[in-house]
């Protein structure tokens, strides 16, 4: 099963084995392919078929158990409420990787390892006492040789190794829940452990956190509202981010900002205009806009600190999104229902006319309220509960554009209790609706029907042997409807009816034929007579025959 593991895996995968069974979810163990690890249950034998009573807190509990990688994924998975009940979101919510800081001469060793110099020759200043920590890494702040302030975020060491091998781990027991448990084939266990497993390794390498906060830098250059933080090369790598550090209000301080005298109300349509830019005019988005990441300096510019992860939405996915909200306030649930169906690909088949029902019923809470009373969160979350009951694949792109339009709702509230999103919203939207009508867009949407077609045809193959398979193995049923077979099988009895009459005469022909051949001389001046009635009754047949292979012949027939 596991054989080829290294002892060092051998050795954790019997720690998670320890950690399940501490927390009573032995079903769970055998499910994921550790039974070999288990303990003595010491009250008889567990059925491996069973399925364990997995509340939140107990799963919250087990994840923290299990540390680093494992309290990540929980964080992930508390994003998915397509996918999971809120009561198991809200508590995998409550996660936190904050872990004790390394010793400084850790942090001064990789510093050397990847600068190639000590941070006394690499600084101006560097303060040894950490200003934050995670699990993964820990910030302090220093001065450069030209005095400007920064902030270091250093790896600690042996992270990677330890993070590489849970997710080596846990890739191997994902697709061993989907062997043997429903629930976890019905999410897409494997799929999701995947997706989280490069977000993770993406979220360890500092150099993509510095393109990316470099890249919306240079989008928001022109704008003096925005201050994004530069990034010092000299003194970065994978696992050393070296950046400008910002000083300010956090977003949140309502107290702090009238006292500075700063408009919440302006702050929060630019706190939510700067976000929706993003989404729709850079396609890239910060996705973990909370207040910790927010700051505002005292002449009101807003600041925006940590880029480790971001969101993608490309121009489709952001016009089928854009047709989803107009649908919800048109409340059309046709429109509704497709849009969703294009943007997130059902699992499984589809019950069509159970969806509709479900927007249906969706539209019917929203109808009568006015757009300004009803929230962000609350959109999203009716959504996901019609994805997760319909088993819709939605892209976590998506899942990410929800949960930061939420954050951002949110926020704009709390500074501004008159604050609606639709204020901030309504600009983009119009601007989106307006681009389908450019010809120019027609072209963009062209090239990319055009490469979708493609695409497909070349997978056709695929889907077709895929096909061919699930014949042979189950067949075909065909269901008819007995009103619609009652004609079928009128029109069939008469096609039978002039079959058997066109048989008769073709043997009549026959059997005439051959007898004046034969017998042409006995039959004498009487010769003629019999050939003249053999072709009137041919004539009289061929003419019924073509008479009831009309139209209105077949309706007589019928109605005889």
């Amino acid at each position: 099963m596991y054989g080829g593991d290294m002892p060092g895996h051998l050795q954790r995968y019997r720690e998670i084995a320890q950690v399940l069974s501490r927390n009573g979810l032995y079903a769970t163990a055998y499910q994921a392919g550790l039974g070999r690890w288990l303990p003595a249950l010491g009250h008889g034998f567990v059925n491996p078929r069973d399925h364990d009573d997995i509340r939140p807190e107990i799963l919250v509990q087990t994840l923290r158990d299990l540390g680093t990688t494992y309290i990540k994924l929980g964080q992930a998975l508390s994003m998915r409420r397509d996918l999971l009940p809120d009561a198991y979101c809200d508590a995998l919510d409550t996660l936190t990787d904050s872990e004790p800081p390394v010793p400084v001469a850790d942090i001064r060793s990789v510093l050397r390892a990847d600068l190639g110099a000590d941070a006394g020759e690499l600084f101006a200043e560097f303060d040894e006492i950490p200003i934050a920590t995670a699990s993964i890494g820990q910030v302090h702040a220093a001065i450069l040789h030209d005095g400007r302030e920064v902030v270091v975020k250093v790896r600690k060491p042996g992270v990677v190794d330890r993070v590489n091998q849970d997710l080596e781990i846990l890739g191997n027991i994902a697709r061993h829940l989907t062997r043997n448990s429903g629930f976890f084939a019905d999410i897409g266990i494997v799929g999701l452990v995947e997706e989280f497993s490069r977000s993770l390794r993406d979220e360890m390498d500092y150099g993509i956190e510095a393109h990316a906060c470099e890249e919306f830098g240079r989008y928001f250059a022109g704008d003096a509202r925005i201050h994004i933080p530069w990034i010092h090369w000299d003194t970065s790598s994978t696992r050393v981010l070296t950046m400008e550090r910002l000083h300010g209000i956090r977003i949140e301080d309502v107290a702090a900002l009238d006292a500075a005298g700063i408009d919440r109300h302006s702050l929060a349509l630019r706190s939510c205009e700067m976000l929706l830019r993003m989404v729709f005019e850079l396609g890239r988005f910060h996705a973990d806009p909370h207040s910790g990441n927010l700051f505002v300096e005292p002449d009101g510019t807003i600041g925006v600190i940590d880029f480790g992860m971001i969101g993608t939405m490309t121009p489709s996915m952001a016009r089928h999104f854009a047709t989803i909200i107009v649908g919800m306030f048109r409340n059309d649930p046709s429109v509704v229902a497709e849009a969703l169906v294009t943007l997130a690909p059902p699992r499984g088949v589809l019950d069509r006319a159970a969806l509709r029902k479900e927007v249906t019923g969706l539209l019917s809470a929203m109808e009568g309220r006015r757009l300004a009373d009803i929230r962000a969160v609350e959109i999203g979350s009716y959504l996901f509960r019609i994805v997760r009951s319909q088993r819709l694949a939605l892209p976590a792109d998506i899942v990410l554009l929800v949960r930061m339009l939420a954050i951002a709702d949110g926020l704009g509230r709390r500074l501004d209790p008159t604050f609606r999103l639709e204020d901030a919203l309504n600009p983009f939207a119009e601007h989106l609706l307006l681009q389908q009508l450019d010809p120019r867009s027609w072209a963009g949407r062209a090239r990319e029907a055009t490469l979708d077609a493609v695409m497909f045809s070349a997978e056709l193959p695929t889907y077709a042997r895929r096909l061919l398979d699930r014949l042979d193995r189950e067949g075909v049923d065909i269901k008819i409807n007995a009103d619609e077979l009652a004609p079928l099988m009128s029109r069939a009895e008469g096609m039978t009816d002039r079959l058997i009459l066109g048989l008769i005469v073709s043997a009549m022909i026959g059997g005439g034929s051959n007898i004046l051949v034969a017998n042409t001389e006995k039959l004498g001046r009487f010769a003629g007579p019999v050939l003249g009635t053999m072709w009137a009754i041919l004539g009289a047949t061929g003419g019924y025959l073509a008479w009831t292979g009309r139209p209105w012949g077949r309706s007589r027939g019928r109605k005889r």
